[in-house]
């Protein structure tokens, strides 16, 4: 599905101009319903109670004081109902009772309200960018909890809206969605010392899940780039002003990259590749995310490697058609001398049973 369109609304009394006072007032019951007894369900770690709680219990009463948090639920809600989310299924066998498989293979997409649903996604999105930057700019101890859960929200968003080829004219790397994940650790590391230990920053901090990501040796594991090797041959593929820091930033993301593929090829829960895939821009170092910024080809490549590999778990709504953009798009920009590097990413979405049920 290509990402949503809509007009511009901007304030309530534009979207009750669109929607009616009644039937705005509907439609956000309607979302946060869904995003209370769906949505919470298809995030990576929410098959574990503790997680899904941070969600439906402190995320939903946060929303009731500060109108960028729910704004973000509200559209991530009108987000999940845009999307077909029928095939996902699988994704959720190995949770306990299976409820999540009950609950989201029970929805069916929404045909009939589908304008309406786009221009609330815009509109309520538009609202939680905007009033988030400015309660970044006011960080406290109070707001925090409400800013870390709104910029996760607003990053899983920012990736499923991946643009194609067919939404502008040239491609663009996904760097919305990359800084969006990098200001994700700096708004933590700022919060620690603020937020108490009941806080959700403190227990989401606490709680282990796989993979451990504070694990360094784990997530950058050097021999976990050896099958792409060949993108780091700085003789062959010269790259312009290497210093110390450049090179370290494309050897550890790449080995961050080929400890995903090395997942893969281990046949790692879905949930957990999830994670894996969406942590790149909080885990790659900031001179990787700056050279992919400047479109150099080897940043650009390593990326293309990154998300083909999201074509494993594309039945997850995040990441429909993900892989396929990405890889396509990287390939129309990058300069002819390395185009042998879109080999493996484009044998990948070519792959149409890459990790099965």
């Amino acid at each position: 599905m290509p990402p949503p369109t809509a007009s511009n609304i901007s304030d309530f009394s534009e979207a009750e101009t669109v929607f009616g006072t009644k039937g705005r007032r509907e439609l956000e019951l309607r979302l946060l319903h869904h995003f209370i007894t769906i949505v919470t369900y298809t995030f990576p770690a929410c098959n574990e109670q503790r997680y899904r709680d941070l969600w439906t219990f402190d995320a939903v009463h946060s929303g009731f004081r500060y109108p960028f948090l729910l704004h973000a639920i509200l559209a991530i809600s009108a987000l999940h109902l845009l999307s077909d989310v029928r095939s996902m299924s699988y994704f959720y066998a190995r949770d306990e009772n299976q409820v999540a498989v009950e609950r989201v293979a029970r929805i069916l997409p929404d045909t009939n309200n589908r304008t309406d649903l786009a221009k609330a996604h815009q509109w309520y999105l538009n609202m939680a960018v905007r009033e988030q930057r400015e309660a970044i700019s006011n960080l406290s101890s109070s707001n925090a909890d409400a800013v870390f859960m709104a910029s996760l929200l607003i990053s899983y968003q920012s990736l499923r809206l991946i643009p194609d080829l067919s939404t502008s004219t040239s491609y663009r790397p996904p760097m919305q969605w990359l800084k969006m994940c990098k200001a994700i650790g700096t708004i933590i590391e700022a919060a620690q010392s603020m937020v108490q230990s009941d806080s959700v920053i403190a227990r989401f901090l606490a709680y282990t899940t796989e993979p451990d990501v504070k694990d360094e040796m784990a997530m950058f594991n050097p021999l976990y780039r050896k099958p792409f090797d060949a993108l780091l041959d700085w003789t062959k593929y010269p790259e312009p002003c290497l210093n110390l820091e450049t090179r370290t930033a494309y050897e550890k993301t790449l080995a961050y990259v080929g400890g995903v593929y090395h997942a893969l090829l281990e046949k790692e829960a879905p949930r957990i590749m999830i994670r894996r895939i969406v942590c790149l821009g909080v885990l790659a170092p900031p001179r990787y995310i700056e050279l992919l910024e400047q479109g150099r080809p080897r940043a650009l490549a390593i990326l293309a490697h990154h998300l083909a590999l999201s074509r494993a778990i594309e039945d997850h709504w995040w990441f429909h058609g993900v892989a396929d953009r990405a890889v396509n798009g990287i390939r129309s920009i990058l300069p002819a001398e390395w185009l042998w590097a879109m080999e493996w990413p484009l044998s990948m979405i070519e792959e149409k049973d890459a990790m099965g049920p």
